[in-house]
């Protein structure tokens, strides 16, 4: 098992088995803090608690502080000793204390238990199949699925799911045996079935103070988590995408090491300018003077990329942007062994468009309403099939507006509704399966949520499966699959309760989002990327799927083994396919999820 996840940790390998023989860890290890030290499982001097995690605690110099001012020695200069004796200090309120991002596994041998616990918002996996006698656990499901006793049947109802929404929400897997643990939980195992525990859960809190004092609190907020996740024993980096959450958390970089400076930063982008960051990351790095790497992303075979990236994240993954975000991990690679990202910007300051259009819609008045429908019945025959274009995305605005606001979420956040997936999906294949069951799971979250407007309600359900199901997933596989740690200094846990509480005023105007940042960063980068629109980290799909991946779409999804898999029907796709290549519709992202699922299930079946 151990084997197979090389790629997690290059540099070294360990091994525990309890002298009971109940318990048996294998680690890789990535050595980021105390590199000759901290070898892992790490056990008590008196060998009754054993360690093993991936990822670091931001705090671990505090708590070490702390514990020995409790008498404890310590033998290591790294975080792993520091989670041993918080452990023995607080059992499993140790959880609370931690600023991270964690996957852990602790064995009790006095307990004879074993705890499971993932940080709070998911940046690193952990996975579980639990069985009647035993729990087998591992970062990654190809690590699992190399145990003799791990049922390695599909899950039928996990393939809905990935057509809703491009991923599978945790905490189930395409797998039917194969368990995710939630973000903030801990499942702790002893002889009987482990119950999965939440430890930690957003507070969401009336704004107090004046505007200026919320700004500025964003400002010493942002800083004090850049400066944090900045502590290394090896080169560190940053990834610069373009937008204002990467530059904030390099100019902050650049802010803490002075005069010294020395931060190294990599940016990857295409020819087409519709989607080529280039020019602003290197706008910003010149501006904050760090050395700039760039890397013009030229895939001579997407098909070849996009197989790479299936056998990577082991799951379907239907997010694109996974092919640039590996590809700049393995250029940053070269250089460092650790890079700061701004991922969680946009869920914890309100920077979707999204957002601003569930604040929107739940503000219209009776009049706003009418007319919104009128001009969208007006421009429709007009407005051209393509996601990107503003009057098109007016057009699913207003055509959401009659639905209940959970349901208006779900429509933009779904790539394939109920109703499309019955016209998709042959009749064997979901004559035992509930095609509105994520859809109903999405909108009880949504709805469960009993937050104060319905923007703070967007950026909550984002936060609980958007993020740590689809873009932690997404940064994490494709770094890992580098052996490049990444850091994302905007999920510190109480930075993300300060951007959840802001006022609406400081989370979007009418013209973007991200209010308090952009203010709260505007003297330390250029106007130009204070003022810059949100555009994402995109590839050219539309254009793949004409030309460069034309053939292997045509191939893969119209090729008689994918019939004979009995899942979807031919002529559906077909008549996706046909509407996309005339322009009588835009299905990019729904094509390319097929395409994943397709040859996954080939690779698979």
């Amino acid at each position: 098992m151990a084997e197979r996840l090389v790629h997690r940790g290059p540099d070294e390998e360990g091994h525990f088995l309890s002298k009971n023989n109940r318990c048996a860890m294998a680690f890789r290890r990535l050595s980021i803090i105390d590199p000759s030290g901290s070898h892992q499982p790490m056990s008590s001097e008196d060998g009754l608690v054993t360690v093993a995690f991936n990822g670091e605690i931001y705090n671990y110099r505090e708590l070490r502080r702390e514990l020995s001012s409790q008498g404890v020695c310590f033998r290591t200069e790294g975080d792993t000793e520091v989670l041993v004796h918080l452990y023995r200090s607080l059992g499993l309120q140790m959880l609370t204390r931690l600023d991270g991002m964690f996957a852990i596994a602790i064995y009790d041998a006095a307990a004879n238990t074993i705890l499971l616990a993932r940080d709070r918002f998911g940046e690193k996996p952990l996975m579980f199949v639990q069985l009647p006698d035993r729990i087998i656990f591992a970062s990654e499901a190809k690590a699992l699925l190399r145990h003799p006793l791990v049922d390695k049947s599909i899950s039928h109802a996990s393939i809905i799911s990935y057509l809703s929404f491009g991923y599978v929400p945790a905490p189930a897997s395409i797998w039917s045996s194969i368990h995710k643990v939630l973000p903030s939980h801990y499942l702790q195992f002893a002889q009987s079935p482990a119950s999965v525990v939440r430890y930690w859960q957003p507070h969401v809190q009336s704004p107090s103070g004046t505007e200026n004092d919320l700004v500025q609190k964003v400002r010493d907020g942002v800083m004090k988590s850049v400066e944090s996740r900045m502590v290394s024993d090896v080169p560190l980096g940053a990834l610069l995408s373009g937008g204002i959450d990467s530059a904030v958390v390099v100019a902050s970089m650049s802010k803490a090491v002075g005069r010294s400076g020395g931060i190294q930063t990599f940016t990857a982008g295409f020819d087409e300018s519709e989607f080529d960051e280039r020019p602003s990351a290197r706008q910003v790095a010149q501006f904050c003077g760090t050395e700039h790497t760039e890397l013009l992303i030229e895939p001579q075979s997407p098909a070849r990329l996009l197989d790479r990236i299936i056998e990577i994240y082991d799951e379907p993954f239907g997010d694109s942007s996974a092919i640039p975000t590996f590809l700049i991990c393995q250029a940053a690679r070269e250089h460092v062994k650790v890079a700061l990202t701004g991922d969680g910007g946009d869920e914890v300051f309100a920077g979707y468009d999204r957002y601003r259009a569930m604040g929107r819609a739940a503000g219209l008045s009776p009049s706003q309403y009418v007319l919104a429908k009128v001009v969208a019945g007006i421009v429709s025959p007009f407005v051209p099939h393509n996601e990107r274009n503003v009057l098109r995305r007016f057009l699913r605005f207003a055509d959401g507006l009659s639905l209940p606001l959970a349901e208006q979420y779900f429509v933009y956040r779904c790539l394939f509704s109920p109703n499309d997936l019955g016209r998709l999906l042959t009749g064997d294949f979901v004559s035992r399966l509930n095609l509105d069951a994520p859809h109903k799971w999405f909108c009880d979250l949504y709805e469960n949520s009993d937050l104060a407007d319905e923007m703070t309600q967007a950026q909550y359900d984002d936060l609980m499966t958007y993020l740590p199901d689809d873009l932690l997933v997404k940064t994490d596989m494709a770094s890992m699959a580098s052996s490049l740690e990444i850091r994302a200094p905007m999920l510190q846990h109480s930075l993300a309760e300060i951007g959840l509480s802001l006022p609406l005023a400081l989370k979007a105007s009418t013209r973007f989002g991200k209010v308090a940042v952009r203010k709260a960063f505007s003297d330390m980068l250029p106007p130009a990327i204070i003022t810059k629109r949100k555009r994402g980290f995109a590839v050219p799909l539309d254009r793949w799927l004409r030309e460069d991946l034309l053939e292997t779409m045509k191939d893969t999804l119209f090729d008689s083994g994918v019939e004979r898999l009995g899942i979807i029907r031919p002529e559906a796709v077909a008549g996706l396919v046909n509407d996309h290549l005339s322009g009588r519709g835009d299905h990019r992202h729904r094509l390319w999820a097929l395409l994943v699922l397709t040859r996954w299930l080939a690779r698979h079946s």
